[in-house]
């Protein structure tokens, strides 16, 4: 490097807010280059440790992978509404008809998992079953750390509090890692009588989170062991 990031010697210094929006607030998934991976990784790889010492969290080789397009002037084009996620919610268009659809896709499913009894787990279908028209599901979902919702689910535009919560949740690092082995039971949100943390802030769609992670794992593991 030529100098502490931040400092002058910095060579992605001159990157204006307006140049990083557009071009450089990146994640995944990504389509590059061949002739274009080899030097940005390898300048990605020196920027992480440097990027880590002055930003000690999680996202710290998300920030270096930014800063690596921008210092080999690597633009990219930016796609809107190509996955949603804890960071980005969907639907991006916020019509009417796909926000009362939304509404209504997490109060069906946060109802059938309220009435549904242990060991009865979704399988059938898919991630797309979980949003009801005219709302479309997106491309890609992030897989967060953790999705979750309370029920009795309230309509309003936060869930009740209540001293004795009934919380269903996604959280990665609790699925088994031979989940999808034919002899191991099918996904089912994990249950906690403790508030669970609300990633993204947007109920409505931790509840579809949770449903659409639920059933793709579980739909991609009924149809392997069917044709085994």
């Amino acid at each position: 490097m030529e100098g502490p990031l931040g400092s002058k010697g910095c060579p992605f210094i001159n990157v204006t807010n307006n140049e990083v929006n557009n071009y450089y607030s990146a994640g995944p998934p990504y389509v590059i280059h061949i002739q274009d991976v080899i030097p940005l990784s390898k300048r990605w790889s020196e920027l992480v440790p440097p990027t880590y010492d002055e930003y000690p969290l999680l996202y710290a080789e998300m920030f270096a992978y930014s800063m690596a397009a921008a210092d080999s002037s690597l633009k990219h084009q930016l796609i809107k509404g190509l996955y949603t996620g804890c960071m980005t919610q969907w639907p991006h268009t916020h019509g009417k008809g796909e926000l009362e659809a939304l509404k209504t896709s997490a109060k069906s499913y946060a109802s059938s998992i309220e009435n549904a009894r242990v060991g009865t787990a979704d399988m059938d279908g898919g991630a797309s079953t979980c949003f009801l028209p005219p709302l479309s599901p997106p491309p890609f979902l992030h897989y967060c750390s953790r999705y979750s919702f309370v029920t009795p689910y309230s309509d309003s535009g936060k869930n009740a509090q209540s001293d004795t919560p009934n919380s269903h949740f996604f959280a990665k690092r609790r699925v088994d890692h031979d989940i999808l082995s034919c002899g191991h039971d099918y996904l089912e949100p994990f249950h906690s009588k403790k508030h669970e943390r609300t990633e993204g802030g947007q109920k409505d769609w931790n509840v579809l989170a949770v449903c659409a992670v639920v059933r793709a794992i579980n739909f991609a593991k009924k149809k392997g062991c069917e044709t085994n």
